[in-house]
């Protein structure tokens, strides 16, 4: 599993920050670290959701049970993005999604859906295993992430070109998902 902190020390290191990931293992972050510190784990939260949103899905299978026929969507474990199956005992069954539940006739269901990842704190561990999305692809996005909003933009795209390379290289093996969709700034 990959360690956020890991993560953003190594943006630190690609940013030339060493001296705060110094700080932050010694455990002597000024004030001004500090806010370095927590804007680059908004960074990450930030990326770790665009991953997972865009190209490397989460998935959860869980077994639950449907009363008065509804199934709120909050006692699941995560946050549902997209219902891929809803089985009852091993068979798909009829159900209709609302906003805030599925409702079906069967009583004890198995869902599997992809989730958006909860924002992490420092001691969190990233949902990611580090088999598909590595610590080093994170810390591209997050140094790409933490320049834009500096305003440091030259350095931002030459983050988020490693950052696209490093995505590209694990999904060149899928032909058919290649291209990268540009991001949308709102």
């Amino acid at each position: 599993m990959i360690k956020v902190s890991d993560a953003i020390l190594a943006a630190l290191q690609l940013l030339d920050r060493a001296d705060i990931a110094e700080a932050y293992e010694g455990g002597t972050l000024t004030e001004e670290h500090t806010r370095t510190v927590y804007a680059l784990l908004h960074c990450y939260n930030s990326v770790e959701d665009e991953l997972a949103r865009t190209f490397f899905p989460l998935e959860k299978e869980e077994e639950v049970t449907a009363e008065d026929g509804k199934f709120y969507f909050t006692s699941l474990a995560y946050t549902p993005v997209k219902i891929l199956s809803v089985l009852s005992g091993g068979k798909p069954v009829k159900y209709r999604l609302t906003p805030q539940y599925i409702q079906t006739n069967a009583v004890n269901l198995q869902i599997k859906y992809r989730y958006a990842p909860d924002a992490k704190a420092m001691d969190d561990e990233s949902d990611y295993d580090g088999r598909t999305v590595s610590c080093r692809m994170l810390a591209y996005g997050v140094a790409a992430e933490y320049c834009l909003i500096q305003g440091d933009i030259a350095e931002s795209e030459s983050f988020e070109s490693r950052y696209k390379t490093a995505i590209d290289g694990v999904r060149k093996l899928s032909p058919a998902r290649r291209y990268i969709l540009p991001r949308r700034w709102i």
